[in-house]
């Protein structure tokens, strides 16, 4: 099925997005899934909060989703199947949904939600301190460098010589000291309404451009499955015309067959 300019650029951007999207749902499935069934500590120590079980399963949830609405958007997309695009517009679009709602309630409830987020910050540090695992790590790190802090604060990482994962430290006598403020004061200080709303309209957009893409491209598709074949199909029956001499009767015939 051929698709005009307008199709091929669509078809582009959603290879491109779907791959992204791909990336990011495993990502999402493959840390929760780790982060949920490795939280165990020592001695059967439970290091599950009600905070960290929530937002873990979300990950799951939504990686899950997007992986496998990604997957059906690259073969639609690449096949043109109007099956699964179908599919793949309808996932996308619940899950653009969701974003939009869950980025007014947290601008809306901007306090609860900071707490949600220092509570799950909580959970992933002291199970860090135990683990010392590089996915937990990466986890901290994001959190260090985007509000500009490490754990319990700059004194208390100095003493407990964990600073592999603070944004600010310098060497003293061959001692990592610590100069960052602590990270539970800064997320519920620093974390803004406006900014959270922005990130989750962000995710809603792409999503909603990938969804009009693949419409294009399903329009596209029908389009050329109902629209006629550009030939035309030629009759094999031709009418002949009787032949006026076999028609008609001499008259020498005539006057013999009355002799």
């Amino acid at each position: 099925m051929a698709l005009d300019g307008c199709g091929q650029v669509c078809k582009f951007t959603l290879i491109i997005f779907n791959i992204l999207f791909v990336l990011a749902g495993l990502a999402m499935l493959c840390g929760g899934l780790y982060l949920r069934f490795s939280a165990e500590g020592p001695y059967n120590l439970d290091l599950k909060t009600n905070h960290f079980i929530f937002v873990v399963s979300v990950l799951i949830v939504f990686g899950a989703v997007l992986l496998f609405a990604a997957c059906a958007g690259d073969y639609g997309s690449c096949s043109e199947n109007k099956s699964a695009l179908g599919v793949y517009t309808s996932l996308l679009t619940i899950l653009a949904t969701l974003a939009i709602v869950a980025g007014v309630l947290s601008f809306t409830n901007i306090r609860e939600f900071s707490n949600h987020i220092g509570e799950f910050y909580a959970t992933i540090y002291a199970q860090y301190l135990i683990k010392k695992d590089w996915i937990r790590s990466i986890i901290l790190k994001l959190f260090h460098n985007t509000f500009d802090c490490c754990g319990l604060g700059g004194t208390v990482q100095t003493i407990l010589q964990e600073t592999d994962t603070c944004p600010q430290r310098y060497s003293l006598l061959g001692i990592s000291i610590s100069t960052s403020t602590s990270c539970m004061t800064a997320i519920l200080a620093d974390l803004q309404a406006s900014s959270v709303l922005g990130v989750f309209l962000g995710i809603a957009g792409a999503m909603i451009v990938t969804v009009a893409c693949a419409s294009v491209i399903w329009h596209q598709s029908s389009r050329s499955a109902s629209s006629p074949p550009p030939y035309i199909i030629l009759s094999s029956s031709i009418p002949l015309t009787p032949s006026p001499c076999h028609s008609s009767s001499s008259p020498l015939t005539d006057t013999a067959e009355d002799v």
